[in-house]
């Protein structure tokens, strides 16, 4: 259940930022690898399994967690464990769609580095610290 804040807090700058998106990238391979052991073993992936059928799942594995949990709690675990949340512009708590369109960049840049750079480029720039995620869902990374 999402937490109903209703202030705005002081923007996340990067490194708080870089070291919650390290740890949640912790979290998503270990349940997209635990998740993609537990249906193989049920037979729902194939015997050789393509590696595009495995990426993709990790997409979906990685969409859902960073969606879902900053649509109901206001943050990932690794937001949580820093003291961050999401919320909107206007000090909102973070809404389902905000949280997808949040994360349809990050998901799909995913660790390349040209996506990193230009996430780096947009928080220092910008000045409630967004990437490009944040604009269009409209959201900002604050201190809880």
């Amino acid at each position: 259940m999402a937490s109903h804040h209703s202030s705005t807090g002081n923007p996340a700058g990067l490194l708080l930022r870089a070291v919650a998106w390290f740890l949640d990238g912790i979290v998503v391979v270990v349940c997209t690898v635990a998740l993609v052991l537990l249906f193989f073993a049920l037979g729902f992936f194939p015997a050789n399994p393509n590696e595009g059928v495995v990426g993709l799942f990790g997409l979906l594995v990685s969409m859902a967690y960073y969606a879902g949990t900053e649509a109901q709690m206001d943050a990932t675990l690794g937001k949580q464990i820093l003291g961050l949340r999401v919320q909107t512009v206007d000090g909102r708590p973070c809404t389902a769609g905000g949280a997808i369109m949040r994360n349809l960049t990050k998901v799909l840049g995913g660790s390349a580095l040209f996506p990193i750079l230009v996430a780096i480029v947009f928080v220092l720039s910008t000045e409630k610290n967004q990437r490009l995620g944040d604009l269009f869902g409209d959201t900002v990374v604050v201190h809880a």
